[in-house]
Parts: C-alpha cells; sequence; structure tokens
C-alpha cells in the first residue's frame, strides 16, 4: 500500500509536469527532532521540486515533492524523511514591508502546506504541516524564511516530530 502511495505521487508530479506552466526546484537547510527518540535529531539539506499551475491572487496551489538528506547527532549520514504534498499561498501582495530588501518588487505570499511524509529509517507513513509566514515570491523564485513543520503519526494521532526550515530557496522556470 505504502509503495502504491508513492508510486502515485510520483506519476501524478511526472503527468502534471508534461503540461505544467512552471516547473521548479529548490534547497534549503532544516533541522528536526523525533519526539520519541529525544537522541533522534537531524540536520541538513531539503532538496524539492515544484510544480506551479497558476497564478493567483488568493489561494493559489503548488505540488512538491522532496528529500531531506543530512546528519544525526553521531554525524552518521541520513535521509530523515521523504516528502510528498501541496501547498497554499494564503494571499499575494506587493504593498508590505520586506520590499525595502529587494531592488525589484517582490510580493509577500505567505504559505500553508499539508504534505504526505515517508520516514525510510523506521518505515512508517507521516502527515506533515508547516507554515510559512515568511515567503517572499515573484514569477521566477521563491524564498522562505523561518518555517516551521510539524509531523503527525495518523495511526495514532500523536505528533510524531517537529522541526524548522531555517531558509529554502526555490527557483522556477519560465
Amino acid at each position: 500500500m505504502k509503495r502504491m502511495v508513492v508510486f502515485s505521487c510520483a506519476l501524478m508530479i511526472v503527468l502534471n509536469m508534461l503540461g505544467a506552466r512552471t516547473l521548479g526546484y529548490g534547497a534549503g537547510w532544516y533541522g528536526q527532532s523525533v519526539e520519541e527518540s529525544q537522541g533522534r535529531v537531524s540536520s541538513g539539506t531539503e532538496l524539492s521540486f515544484v510544480y506551479k499551475p497558476w497564478y493567483l491572487p488568493f489561494g493559489n496551489p503548488s505540488l512538491t515533492a522532496k528529500v531531506a538528506v543530512g546528519t544525526d547527532q553521531n554525524g552518521d549520514w541520513v535521509v530523515p524523511y521523504l516528502e510528498c504534498g501541496i501547498n497554499v499561498d494564503i494571499l499575494r501582495t506587493i504593498k508590505h514591508p520586506f520590499n525595502s530588501i529587494s531592488q525589484n518588487v517582490i510580493a509577500y505570499t505567505p504559505m500553508i502546506s499539508m504534505a504526505y511524509q515517508y520516514d525510510p529509517m523506521r518505515h512508517m507513513t507521516l502527515v506533515s504541516f508547516s507554515a510559512s509566514p515568511f515567503k517572499l515570491s515573484a514569477k521566477d523564485f521563491w524564498y522562505e524564511f523561518l518555517v516551521p513543520f510539524v509531523v503527525y503519526d495518523p495511526a495514532d494521532m500523536t505528533m510524531d516530530s517537529w522541526g524548522i526550515n531555517l531558509i529554502r530557496y526555490t527557483f522556477l522556470f519560465k
């Protein structure tokens, strides 16, 4: 069943890419702590692929596929999660206080996300929620800062882990 869900998500992303208006890739830096094992902390790089079909002023969706690669507390390389999900930009405005950090006009587009997450080390299927309150975007990029995320285990409805993406750069093709 798990393989079927992962395969379906991957197939959906590939098929959507064929008719995509905008595709992209991204990189970010994350830190994560697992609740069941306080000693299981990892940090590293998160790589992502993005499909963004529209530029709507409210409720703009995008699909993402992510993989995190980093090190744990022992310095061993780990892949703490693989993720496939949907992001929704709550609003899009160019009248905001962050315009002073760029020479060009950029949009402020706070975002919320929900994703299917697979933990390959523990063979667990999880659900991830995140909020991106500091997201700046244009037609060919978006930057996110200080993005907290919480991961739940749907089997027993408990929080599995939590973390933060310090910064994520996403570059979009035209």
